[in-house]
């Protein structure tokens, strides 16, 4: 890309700053407020109409300051901020495609936050709030970041969107050295363009041949999620035949007794290389294989933790001895306010994850100390019930010069959290690395990405998977994580999964949150599809999962027909890629899971080769509306249907219901999976079933009775020549007979 030269005013008073390259024009005032912003090829103003937005703010000492000064001399622009003596000096380097800002030097009074630039667009159809972009079909302006060192996001106001580039002073690295880009382009051309910005800048990137991930068939294609050892490897192999589905994510806690040293479970008797023979098989029969992983978080059964703690986990809360302590102390009495402290009655913090005991520890030299309560009343700067020489740790005096340091807690896995400014990571993510390239894995995880230090929250969740994946020599991988994020765009391969539903509730009653009201299957299906296409905003594959299989419990029927199809209905729509995150004790305890992996591999086979035409899909899109999948005469469709309130006068065999062709259908299945025969009066020539591929069912008449079989896989009833109103009261009249 050939340089070109920036055209730019004096620094003379009162002269407006300009940005330019081949493709754009960006104008500021010298009061640092954007005057406008064109796309060169048709003269269209992309500035909202009437708007002279600040194009930079900064903390300053606590104070946010907005910039009120902005000039340019050759290629450093500076900008100057309101009451203060703050002055950023940035380099300006455009090409033929972007404009490269770097923050050159910061003087006077240093900032601790700086929105770098902030830019309003009058685009209003899609605004990509991790990608930091905003779009049409026709196009897009984005804010790119040239390293991890820089954030950008996008969020919709009232007139369009606006753009930020955000970064820090600390913790991590400095200002200086931070850059993103200016991009703008036609829609068609701005990622090819984003692509040799992520080369030029050698960004985070995840590709084969130039294609990266997320632009490979592999992005598109759902994915088992499970516990299993090298034995349970023809489970697996079975699990994929029923489903159709063809990647397979091995859990964490099934292959290594904790993260950070990654000892290799017993599941896997020879270590990493029983583990290499699983991969292989499952490789054999033409599935990939995933690992699922916690890469900024160390176990507290680990060595790093037990016998001796390693001090490179970050310190999220200090404290200081009054007295020297002995060995048997059980009451620790500190100079410090511990009410902010996990356990503390008055702690505005009232939900932890996992659940407020996994964090009342205190590490004092090389013992860890679990306490049970905060008090006393009114003072707070007592430790009580302490458990002395937690986690396998001596118990020792300590002298009063000894610090309480309170590791950071991910309460999900009960680990420590580490310090990404130690050599930790480093460690950590080689021992990663090598067990993921000695065995061959396809595809990456990267959970627990929320359990990173929050003074800097969206650079450590980027910079841990950056360098993880910095050491994987196998390209591509499917990449994955719990947080997407901008600085990782070009790495992911797709995003958006959510806990599975029964997870999600049992997680905020855990955490001390439960919900007022419980969510149905559909609503927790409904808010993945909205993260899903959140996703999309940031032209990114999105997936709907981990979705799960579960049996019948306190609090729920399980999982039936019904809902699993509407959730596959919604994949299809959206031509999303499901996960389904279970067991296989829940499949084995879940009678329906046969029909549920049949409902399963029908529409994966129609998603990977026949996707319905796009008015189909819009419809099959449609919030709320259930769908019946018709296969017959080597065609499918799919009808709009509603659940059928009773059959047989209860609510144990369900379905259903909804006009087709001259007459109408029902779907039916016993709840539990029993099964049974219905019987209906009907004229048997009016009467034929099938299931969910096409194939006929037997049904057995009598005179005008018929008897049509149903159980734990979805039988679909067709009766001629009668409305939707008038199958739902046949049904509800039915009987009900033992098989």
């Amino acid at each position: 890309m050939g340089l070109v030269l920036l055209v730019a005013a004096t620094a003379a008073r009162g002269a407006d700053v300009v940005l330019e390259n081949p493709r754009f024009r960006a104008v500021l005032g010298d009061d640092a407020r954007w005057r406008s912003f064109t796309d060169k090829a048709t003269g269209t103003e992309y500035l909202p109409r009437g708007r002279k937005a600040i194009v930079a703010t900064a903390r300053i000492e606590g104070e946010l300051c907005e910039a009120v000064s902005a000039a340019i001399v050759g290629e450093q622009m500076t900008l100057g901020f309101a009451e203060c003596d703050t002055k950023l000096v940035f380099s300006v380097k455009p090409d033929a495609d972007v404009i490269a800002i770097r923050v050159a030097s910061v003087q006077g009074t240093r900032p601790s936050v700086v929105t770098l630039m902030s830019l309003p667009v009058a685009i209003t159809a899609h605004v990509g709030p991790r990608l930091g972009a905003a779009w049409d079909e026709k196009y897009a302006i984005g804010l790119h970041a040239l390293g991890l060192q820089v954030q950008g996001a996008g969020r919709k106001i009232k007139d369009g969107a606006e753009l930020t580039a955000t970064s820090q002073d600390a913790p991590g690295p400095a200002l200086e050295g931070a850059g993103f880009a200016i991009v703008a382009a036609p829609t068609a051309e701005f990622r090819n363009i984003l692509r040799r910005l992520s080369v030029a800048y050698d960004l985070p990137r995840n590709e084969r041949d130039g294609t990266p991930s997320k632009d490979l068939a592999l992005a598109r294609q759902s994915y088992w999620f499970l516990s299993f050892g090298e034995a349970d490897t023809d489970k697996v192999l079975d699990l994929c035949r029923q489903s159709g589905i063809r990647q397979v994510m091995l859990l964490s806690g099934a292959w290594c007794r904790s993260p950070g040293h990654y000892a290799i479970q017993p599941g896997y008797p020879d270590g990493v290389e029983s583990l290499r023979r699983m991969v292989d098989r499952l490789h054999g029969a033409g599935i990939m294989v995933g690992m699922h992983c916690y890469a900024s978080k160390v176990g507290k059964i680990d060595g790093y933790v037990s016998p001796k703690p390693d001090r490179r986990f970050w310190v999220d809360r200090m404290a200081a001895l009054t007295d020297p302590i002995g060995t048997n102390e059980t009451a620790v009495l500190t100079n410090s306010d511990l009410r902010e402290w996990p356990g503390s009655p008055v702690a505005h913090q009232k939900v932890w994850e996992g659940g407020v005991a996994k964090h009342q520890d205190v590490v004092i030299d090389d013992e860890i100390i679990r306490y049970k309560s905060i008090g006393p009343e009114g003072k707070w700067n007592t430790f009580l019930g302490c458990e002395r020489g937690a986690y396998a740790t001596t118990r020792s005096p300590h002298p009063i010069t000894s610090s309480l340091r309170h590791y950071a807690v991910d309460g999900g896995i009960n680990g420590y959290i580490i310090d990404q400014e130690t050599t930790l990571l480093d460690e950590v993510t080689m021992r990663l690395a090598d067990i993921f390239d000695m065995c061959g894995f396809d595809m990456i995880y990267f959970d627990g990405g929320e359990d990173v230090d929050t003074r800097r929250f969206i650079y450590y969740v980027s910079k841990f998977q950056a360098v993880a994946m910095s050491k994987f020599r196998k390209r591509p991988i499917i990449h994955m994580g719990t947080i997407m994020t901008h600085n990782l765009w070009h790495s992911f391969t797709r995003s958006g999964t959510v806990d599975t539903y029964m997870n999600t509730l049992r997680g905020q009653i855990l955490a001390g949150a439960p919900p007022a009201k419980w969510p149905t299957v559909r609503e927790h299906i409904d808010r993945s599809v909205a993260y899903m296409l959140s996703v999309r905003e940031d032209m990114m594959p999105g997936e709907l999962g981990w979705f799960g299989i579960w049996p019948k419990g306190k609090d729920t029927d399980g999982l039936q027909l019904d809902e699993v199809e509407y959730l596959m209905a919604k994949s299809l729509g959206h031509d999303a890629p499901i996960s389904l995150e279970t067991s296989f004790r829940e499949m084995a305890s879940h009678p329906l899971t046969p029909g549920i992996l049949e409902i399963v591999r029908a529409y994966e086979t129609l998603r990977s080769n026949a996707p319905p035409p796009a008015e189909i899909a819009s419809l099959l899109r449609t919030p709320g509306k259930d769908f019946i999948l018709v296969q017959e005469d080597n065609a499918a469709e799919f009808v709009e249907a509603r659940v059928l309130p009773t059959v047989a006068g209860s609510h144990d065999v369900r379905g259903l219901v909804a006009e087709y062709k001259t007459g109408a259908i029902a779907t039916l299945w016993h709840y539990m999976g029993t099964p049974g025969t219905l019987v209906i009066s009907s004229d048997p020539e009016k009467v034929r079933a099938m299931d969910v591929f096409g194939k006929p069912i037997e049904v057995t008449v009598s005179g005008n009775k018929i008897s049509i079989p149903f159980g734990a896989r979805r039988t679909i009833l067709f009766v001629d020549n009668v409305s939707k109103g008038i199958l739902t009261q046949t049904l509800d009249r039915a009987t009900l007979a033992q098989p």
